[in-house]
This record gives C-alpha cells, structure tokens and sequence, in this order.
C-alpha cells in the first residue's frame, strides 16, 4: 500500500497492521480527539505521544507498511539491532507478560540453510547455557513463512559500538567487561559449547555495567555432531570466524577447535576495546589470517601508556599464537582480571542508539547496503567495513558482520534518517507534521572558515560534501562526496551525518544528528568546515557589543571626571 496522504487512510493501516483493533481504533479517535481532517503525520504524532505507538511503528506506518507488525502474537515496538541474518526487535511477549527480544530472519534468507543452521545453533546454546553473562534464548520457532527466536532482552550497547562512540574504555572497565565475559565463555565450554566468533559486536553492555555474551550461530556444540557436519558441508571446514578475531589454529580447521581458541578471539576483542585498533589492520582476509599466525601485533603500550603491564601480559598470554602457551580455561581469564576489574556504570543513549539501528535496517530493506555474495566455503567469515583514521577515536562501528569482505576496523554508526525519537522531548523532533517545514527562514547564512565566504541558506536541505549535487562544496578538504546535510524541520536546523568514513564534528564533538544554533560550528578532521550564522542575531550581537562599549566609555569618562575633580579639591 502507498504512504497514506490522509488520516483515514492511516487509520486503515493501523488497523491492517493489528497493532490495533477497530475497536481500540475507534476509542483513540475519541480519547485524542483526531479527525479526518488531519494529516497521517499528525496523527501519528499524537500517537506517539501518548504511548499508542512507538516511533518505530509509526514511521513504517507512514510509509505504507503494515504487515509484519505482530509474528506469532509477538507484538514488534523498536528495531533493537540489524545483522546479516535480519533483524532484532523489541516484542512484547504476551502470553509472559514481558518484553523480550525477537530475531527474525531476513526473507532473502528463509531458504538458506546455512542460515537456518546457525539460527538453530544459537539457539539451542542460548537454550542450554543459563549463565547471567549469557544472553538466554526462550525459544526458536516458525510460522511457515517468517523463521524468528525469542531471547532475552538486555537494553544495552555493544562493545564496538561503546568504542565507536566514546573511543577506548578505560582499563578497569575493560577488566571488568571481560572477567564477565569469560565468566559466561567457561560456562558455555562446561557445556562443551565453543563459541568460534568472539569480537566486539557479540558483546552486549548493560547501563548498569552488567556484560553478555551473544550471537553462538557459528558455535561448534558437543551434542550436536550431526548439525556442525551440516555447518561444514555448507561453509566448509576451514575457516568460520571473523578474520580480526579469528585463532590462528580456527582458520586452519574450525571442526577441530577446543576453548583456546575463544581465549584467543577474545584476547584480540580485549585489544581492541584497550586501543580502538584491530592487532593486524591488513587490507585483505587472507593477510589478516596469515598475521594471526606470523606476526605480533602493535604493542598496547605505543597506543595506551596508562594500561598496567600485568593487564598487557594477561592480553598478551591470551593472543599467544600457541594453544599451549594461552590460558587453559577460560576461568583462568576471569581470575587473572579480577584484581583489575573496576564496575562502573556505563553511560550511552539508549534511545539514540535505536535510532541509529532503525536507520540501519531501513537502509537494509531498501537495498542500500546488499549483502555481498561470495562463495560458500568463505561466506561464513563474517566481517565489517572499513577502519576509520579518526584522530579522536581511530575506530567507527560495525554496520553488519555480513556486509563486506574485509574488517581494518570498526565503523561509526550510520546516522539516523528523519526519524520519530522518544523521551521528553521525543514529539518536538519526530518527523510529523510541520506546517512551514518549506518555508525556510530568512537571513541564515553559511561561512566558509576557510574563506570567510558568507553563503545565504535559501533551500530547506542543504547538502554538503565534494560531490558536484552538493549545494555546499567542500573542494580540497577530507570530506566525502556526501559528507553531511544541514536541514531545517520547520523549527530548527538539525545536522544529519551522512559518510560512513569521515566524521563530522558540531563544536568539536563528533556528531550524527544534532541540533544546529546560532555560531555552531561543523567541521571535519583536517579542521575544514563552516558556521551557521543567523543575521538577525548577529546584528543583537552587535547591538549588545556597541551598548557595552558605551556603557565601559561613560564609564571611563565618569572616571576621568572623578579623578579631575578630586585633583582639583
């Protein structure tokens, strides 16, 4: 169905999607007082604010989709996460009475059976490990059509997007993630459950500093033969991992891998998390496995000098390239961490970071970022996108751990589209109706801090980057052909990120979204950029300027007479 145009039509679709009932429909009409004369946009504002819908659901519903809201009596609310596989929502579990998280496969995938393997393998882990540093599966399930699992929920961040956001953690925090970490691995070793893909976006944080471990659809389970024979005949046996993270024995023969090998990977996630940099940042895969086994990685104390050389030892004995010679258990790690480990809480924008996964799976549906397809026995080696060289955090998130051949780094997150957001002031930013959102105001300008040139902003986007479509070209500088767009939503200008390569930064501070005010300053890494200027404010600046000039002359003058009077007394 098409974007609706009127409110009837939205209320059509609210009702296709059975978020809602007619019923329920028609009482949310009378409660909130909604008419046909309003515009969907509207309407679902006023949705949002009271609670009736999550932004999530009304962004989808504006856009004409209605179906897929409810799987199985799950009722979907937020896009918790985008992978390779598919999809992480937020559900409500009804039957429980509790909000669970729902993972759902793509429908390019429902007839993989590599996919569906390591759906099942996921779970049937996530099933037999009960251990509060393990993310715990309630159940895996089918409605003929849609293939989904139901696990816990946990709102937190994931370690590479904790790195990409705030840069390296500190070591105590870093101690105390990982002690947890191998707490919840030993656990899933005494259930002779190998995890063989430990990097930073399978490791999930809570705000409260409490860590999980995720994601085992690569694991290689004891009691499951038949089902790792059924992995190996799909993807080979060579090779299953992520190449930055990958145990150089793993990259030889992943069928015959024992626990040492989850020491290593997590010896190379423990790295990054230290230094915001990959041990072997090499160009291609097969580099990165051969370094694995031939080369030693930069020392962490060129990139940290304030880490502990007893913590450099720990990291070092768990990326030792000889099983032998790595910690034998991965209780050993989290004994060695403990005298380290500093709980503190972990501050991040939950709802922001929704934002950012919402955009990520809208890019996904609409094709903007297609798995690449290579051949079956190198497609299980999961892997991201390219390394940032950003001096401030030298690290940008993990987009999708399917999405591309190589991994030198971890990427920022992709910034949000227009987007409906929650909290406070969630309905004064969201993407509803903005009676003069074409009305752009007058006398805002654009200065170049190159060349003082002063550009009037007439356009309601304006798009900056070196690319010739870009109103605001950036010739000469780091900027990305799409860099960034400036855009006015009727009330306020906002920033909204565009390069996934090149950070732009509002004050100094790298932004993806972010409200733009008078004398705000955008610019990029090689310091490039531009201010906003509003004129009429800029004249209130000079006004207040000569009027305090005035005010210090007559002060000085009052001085001056004072002073003549007293020398004439």
């Amino acid at each position: 169905m098409q974007a609706p145009t009127v409110a009837n039509q939205f209320f059509e679709l609210l009702e296709k999607s059975e978020l809602l009932s007619a019923g329920q429909v028609r009482k949310a009409i009378e409660k909130f007082d909604l008419t046909e004369a309003m515009l969907p946009e509207s309407v679902a504002r006023k949705l949002v604010k009271n609670r009736v819908l999550t932004p999530f659901q009304a962004e989808r519903l504006l856009e004409g989709r209605y179906r897929g809201f409810v799987i199985d009596g799950y009722r979907i609310r937020e896009v918790l996460g985008v992978g390779g596989m598919g999809c992480v929502y937020i559900a409500e579990d009804r039957d429980e009475k509790r909000k669970v998280a729902l993972k759902v496969l793509s429908n390019q995938h429902a007839l993989d059976p590599g996919m569906l393997m390591r759906m099942k393998l996921e779970a049937i882990a996530g099933m037999q490990v009960k251990h509060p540093n393990v993310i715990e599966t309630y159940r895996i399930d089918n409605t003929g059509a849609v293939h989904y699992m139901v696990m816990e929920l946990l709102r937190g961040i994931s370690l590479h997007e904790l790195v990409a956001l705030h840069g390296p953690v500190k070591w105590g925090m870093a101690c105390d993630i990982f002690r947890q970490v191998a707490d919840g691995l030993h656990a899933a070793h005494e259930h002779g459950i190998i995890h063989r893909d430990i990097k930073p976006a399978n490791i999930l944080i809570a705000a409260s500093g409490v860590t999980k471990l995720l994601d085992f659809g690569l694991a290689k389970i004891e009691q499951s033969a038949g089902d790792e024979f059924s992995l190996a005949m799909i993807f080979g046996h060579d090779c299953l991992g992520t190449p930055d993270y990958i145990a150089p024995e793993q990259a030889l023969d992943s069928s015959c891998v024992k626990p040492s090998a989850d020491i290593y990977g997590l010896g190379c996630t423990f790295y990054v998390a230290l230094t915001g940099r990959v041990p072997f940042p090499h160009k291609n895969n097969s580099a990165k496995i051969a370094a694995h086994r031939k080369e030693t990685a930069r020392p962490i104390v060129e990139i940290r000098r304030d880490v502990p050389d007893e913590i450099v030892q720990i990291i070092g004995k768990m990326m030792a390239k000889d099983p032998a010679d790595r910690y034998q258990s991965a209780a050993e790690v989290a004994d060695a961490l403990k005298p380290f480990a500093k709980r503190r809480p972990v501050e991040f924008d939950f709802r922001q970071l929704v934002t950012l996964r919402a955009k990520q799976a809208r890019d996904k549906d609409r094709g903007k970022a297609p798995v690449r397809k290579t051949r079956p026995s190198s497609s299980s080696i999961t892997s991201t996108a390219s390394w940032l060289n950003n001096p401030s955090h030298h690290l940008q998130a993990e987009i999708d751990t399917f999405a591309a051949e190589d991994t030198p780094a971890i990427r920022q997150p992709a910034p949000p589209d227009r987007q409906f957001e929650t909290g406070p002031a969630a309905i004064n930013s969201a993407r509803a109706e903005v009676p003069n959102r074409s009305n752009v105001p007058k006398g805002w300008l654009i200065r170049r801090l190159q060349t003082n040139q002063q550009i009037r902003i007439t356009r309601v986007k304006t798009r900056i980057g070196t690319s010739a479509e870009c109103e605001l070209q950036m010739h000469g500088t780091v900027a990305d052909p799409r860099q960034c767009y400036v855009e006015y939503d009727g009330s306020r200008w906002q920033l909204h990120q565009e390069s996934r390569k090149q950070p732009t930064f509002v004050n100094g501070k790298p932004e993806t979204f972010k409200e733009l005010k008078h004398r705000s300053k955008v610019t990029f890494s090689d310091g490039s950029g531009f201010e906003l200027i509003d004129q009429e404010e800029g004249t209130r600046e000079q006004k207040r300027r000569r009027a305090l000039l005035i005010l210090l002359g007559l002060g000085a003058l009052s001085g001056i007479a004072a002073a003549i009077i007293m020398a004439m007394m």
